[in-house]
């Protein structure tokens, strides 16, 4: 009975410290429903699609193709050099869980999954040449980072 009592008494207290608050002003809850000014200035939006977990958007000059081929097997790095050193020259984008940090000037080394040969209309990648990629980040620190697509800015 008296915790009956205590709560109601606590209650009515707690009622009367909710009636000080502040009502939200007539003009507050305007700029709460306004729609923009249709002359108003909207900020642009991006036509890139967003950069994929794990994985950098980056502009990239090829410094120099590295000979080196895979020493076993028929795939495409067996015939063609797949790794190569470039430099950062613009950072587009991270995404997610993406966890080297990369600056411009930064060099690194850089894998082509296919290969930098030109085939079956991807461009060839050749020292000089600047490339607009995707990159994926590696599991090993070590590791070069891979080469998901490119593009060739020049």
């Amino acid at each position: 009975m008296l915790l009956v009592l205590v709560l109601l008494v606590w209650g009515g207290i707690a009622c009367k410290r909710m009636s000080n608050v502040t009502p939200v002003a007539e003009n507050e809850m305007d700029m709460v429903n306004a729609t923009p000014d249709p002359g108003q200035e909207m900020p642009p939006v991006s036509g890139e699609k967003p950069v994929a977990p794990n994985h950098a958007r980056v502009v990239l000059l090829v410094v120099k193709v590295l000979p080196d081929l895979a020493p076993a097997g028929n795939g495409p790095c067996s015939q063609a050099p797949c790794k190569a050193e470039v430099q950062v020259v613009q950072l587009m984008g991270y995404g997610s869980a993406f966890e080297q940090t990369l600056a411009p000037g930064q060099k690194l080394r850089v894998h082509f999954p296919m290969s930098v040969k030109a085939v079956e209309g991807r461009p060839g990648v050749t020292a000089g040449k600047k490339i607009k990629a995707e990159l994926r980040g590696s599991l090993n620190e070590g590791d070069p980072l891979v080469v998901r697509s490119y593009t060739v800015v020049d």
